[in-house]
């Protein structure tokens, strides 16, 4: 009895003990937990935000409708007044998450979060973006007055929010800051944000070495520039209508001259994660696709569009409704940004996925003196210009910054110079370019815009209500060498800065009644896009193939696509097996898979099964190329999965090919085994597939947990360890207007006090569509909780 008492009294003084550290532990820039949990110094403090008919003084008159999941219905006479309430709107919902991004392209996040976000500021302070958008501001204010005018109004709209309401954010209180007021040109820092999300690739030292090390053949076989078999965006040969067009030649691929090559973030660290040298693919990407009146049942055209990203909360995108005496929209927008990346007119609907074009350079320099860089035969100085980052609470940090006339200087690990020139980080007219979208009326209109857009580059599908349908792979690609092929170029020899290539890439009502694009190459001619090569087509060859069945498709139908979880590198698995006897030791793997149709549902063990072969099979492919092949870079699954079933072509000095199949298999085993024991033929596939959402700080207990959800890399609904589809969309042109169906990946809310955080992610995991409510008269409104009238 005296044993338990004591018992009980040491664990109480452990758990004080335990609340004490844990109420004093500091959380990065916000503080400890007690004093974040304090009614009147902490989150609690901050005051809920309420639903209420709001009548605002103002020099903008607009009704604002929001319905019952935070959707704002914004009318207005003009369309500088929508572009007000939208930056209303914006800066009510998302504004912490607008001053983050902001921050983040201009390098000035350590002012808030102090020295632990010095490595991204260190990184993006030097591309001076913030005096670009400011010179780009001014040249619209000269030259496209309507555009300048459009922001203005945003930027008031926003200011006007700021000004007139108490901040609710609590991550505002808990930083113990105030929101700063938004300047107008922080809308065209967004274009460099997703610019570096989206075209940041920087994998030239392991094509170089590619190049370098392995004969033309093996190239060709391995990492072909030119695969064959591939569905691209647009019907392959087609050429731009200028003449110099770089070429791709055999003698390029084989025998081009090539220079030797070599080559824990903080938790508020926002840019860190942006700071790698990103491979050509990792994962980001979309789905588009647009079927026409001869392939549905209404005879009605069907687009559908679901963007790839690294999913938190809140995401990337926010829902909109605006109508204007001249203009009509519904559809996507960036918090930000007043402009609708993805939805829909009155007359014509679009929908957008990444072009993954190279629009990153790398030059070998040949450097000494730490100082001195040869270039044309001269031994010339780097250029350095010193940047002040201010840091809160500390001194200001001194960024030394060196740059070659090709770009900024990298040093690499094992001491190898090098000059970067990113392509995308100059002025771009994208946001622009959206803007003449959202008024285009019809594929002329539509086409004619996009000819403006420049980072990052996008394919744009398109149809309308006279059942046309299109595809535009809107963007500025390098103009480069005709043999450059994505090596390291020789940094000694004169720089000649590349223009864009003068071409437009598109196509128009083709006669097999669909166009798609998966972010695969857009066109097999002699044009270099990149190394699309290197990556797997699977995605894109299960869209191609489900869309060339049908010819009857309904929205449901085109909605269960969208979530379609089917993997077909089961077929290769399959050949693989049919190829090479398996061990009786591995008869419960293959017996898993062999009459198994690749739906990766979170229910089945066969889609865990199949996720650890895969995975390990990927893990020999780089092995393979370490040792084989004796280079970095592993080649695609389905390249290696084709070298394992070729019968007739093997590597010089031979291979086991038998060998290397019986190491995936007997590795598959021992990984199922160690991971979920010796009854892993009983665990479901959600076991591995389940994900977190992250809160956009990264702060534990503020996210989502995602569980029973399938697919993988390879599915059209891609489910990876970080990205998945951030909002679905399905636009169908319907008695002469449009209609969407949409999903969003969390909710319309930034906050998270506001009911809106979250409040879709149900309905996104189990792919449950809304309606939108796309109506000229506000009476027609349904299910609206708060009105914000301005006059």
């Amino acid at each position: 009895m005296k044993r338990n008492k004591i018992i009980k009294r040491v664990f109480v003084v452990l758990l004080f003990l335990a609340w004490i550290f844990v109420t004093t532990f500091k959380i990065g820039p916000l503080g400890s937990l007690g004093e974040l949990t304090t009614y009147k110094t902490g989150l609690l403090s901050v005051p809920l935000q309420s639903n209420e008919t709001q009548k605002i003084k103002s020099g903008q008159k607009l009704d604002i409708y929001v319905d019952n999941i935070g959707i704002p219905h914004i009318y207005s006479a003009t369309k500088s007044g929508a572009a007000y309430g939208l930056g209303y709107m914006h800066a009510k919902d998302r504004y912490f998450q607008m001053e983050m991004v902001s921050r983040v392209v201009q390098g000035r996040l350590c002012e808030l979060f102090s020295s632990g976000t010095l490595k991204s500021d260190k990184f993006w302070k030097p591309y001076g973006f913030e005096q670009k958008s400011e010179e780009l501001l001014e040249t619209y204010k000269r030259e496209n007055p309507e555009f300048y005018a459009y922001l203005q109004a945003y930027s008031d709209g926003v200011n006007a929010y700021l000004d007139n309401n108490e901040n609710t954010d609590p991550f505002y209180k808990a930083l113990g800051a105030t929101p700063r007021k938004w300047k107008t040109e922080y809308s065209l820092l967004f274009t460099w944000y997703m610019s570096y999300t989206l075209t940041y690739f920087d994998h030239h030292i392991d094509q170089q070495e590619i190049f370098e090390k392995l004969p033309g053949k093996e190239i060709t076989y391995f990492y072909p520039l030119q695969p064959k078999g591939i569905n691209t965006i647009l019907p392959s040969g087609l050429l731009p209508s200028n003449t110099n067009v770089p070429h791709l030649t055999t003698h390029s691929l084989a025998t081009a001259s090539l220079e030797t090559a070599q080559n824990e973030s903080s938790l508020f660290d926002l840019g860190t994660k942006l700071m790698t040298n990103h491979k050509f693919y990792q994962g980001i990407g979309s789905n588009n696709w647009v079927v026409n009146n001869t392939r549905t049942k209404s005879k009605n055209n069907i687009l559908a569009n679901d963007p790839h990203l690294y999913l938190t909360l809140p995401e990337a995108f926010y829902e909109a409704h605006i109508v204007t005496g001249s203009f009509k929209g519904y559809g996507f927008t960036i918090p930000g940004v007043p402009v609708i990346v993805s939805g829909h007119n009155d007359k014509i609907s679009w929908g957008i996925t990444n072009g993954e074009w190279d629009l990153v350079d790398r030059y070998k320099l040949q450097v000494k003196n730490d100082s001195l860089y040869l270039y044309e035969g001269k031994w010339i100085p780097f250029q350095i210009k010193n940047y002040t980052i201010k840091v809160k609470g500390k001194p200001a940090h001194i960024e030394k910054y060196r740059s070659t006339v090709q770009g900024k200087v990298l040093k690499e690990e094992n001491g190898q110079y090098y000059a970067q020139h990113w392509y995308a980080a100059e002025k771009s007219n994208s946001v622009k370019a959206m803007f003449e979208v959202m008024k285009s009326q019809n594929w002329n209109g539509f086409s004619t815009a996009l000819k403006d857009y420049s980072y990052p580059p996008q394919n744009f599908a398109y149809s309308d209500v006279e059942n046309n349908i299109g595809i535009v792979c809107a963007g500025e690609l390098p103009a480069r060498s005709n043999d450059y092929i994505g090596q390291v170029l020789d940094g000694t020899k004169k720089y000649i800065p590349a223009k864009p290539l003068d071409a437009f890439w598109s196509t128009f009502n083709p006669d097999k009644g669909f166009l798609f694009s998966a972010n695969q190459q857009p066109i097999q001619n002699d044009v270099y896009f990149g190394a699309h090569g290197s990556k797997d087509d699977y995605r894109a060859k299960r869209i191609y193939s489900v869309l060339e069945k049908k010819k009857d498709w309904s929205v449901p139908e085109i909605q269960k696509m969208q979530s379609d979880v089917v993997d077909i590198s089961l077929n290769d698995f399959k050949t693989l097996i049919n190829n090479y006897p398996v061990k009786q030791k591995y008869s419960g793997i293959v017996k898993e898979l062999k009459n198994w149709d690749g739906k990766m549902s979170g229910d089945g063990n066969q889609g865990l099964v199949f996720e650890m072969l895969r995975k390990v099979s990927l893990k020999e492919a780089k092995q393979f190329a370490k040792t084989r092949l004796q280079v970095k870079q592993e080649p695609s699954l389905q390249n290696f999965l084709k070298y394992l079933n070729d019968k007739k072509y093997t590597l010089p000095g031979g291979d086991n090919k038998q060998k290397i199949v019986d190491v995936i298999f007997e590795k598959t085993l021992d990984t199922l085994t160690q991971s979920y024991g010796e009854q892993w033929k009983k665990v479901a596939y959600k076991k591995m597939s389940k994900f977190n959402i992250s809160n956009m700080l990264f702060i534990p207990g503020l996210g989502e947990k995602v569980d029973n959800i399938g697919g993988n890399v390879n599915t059209i609904n891609i489910n990876t360890e970080k990205f998945h589809p951030v909002f679905r969309a399905v636009y169908e042109v319907k008695d002469g207007n449009i209609q969407a169906h949409t999903i969003l990946a969390g909710g319309q809310g930034g906050s998270i006090n506001s009911i809106h955080y979250k409040d879709q992610i149900e309905s996104w995991s189990k792919g449950q569509y809304k309606k939108s409510q796309f109506v000229s008269n506000p009476a027609k409104l349904e299910r609206i909780i708060n009105t914000i009238k301005f006059n």
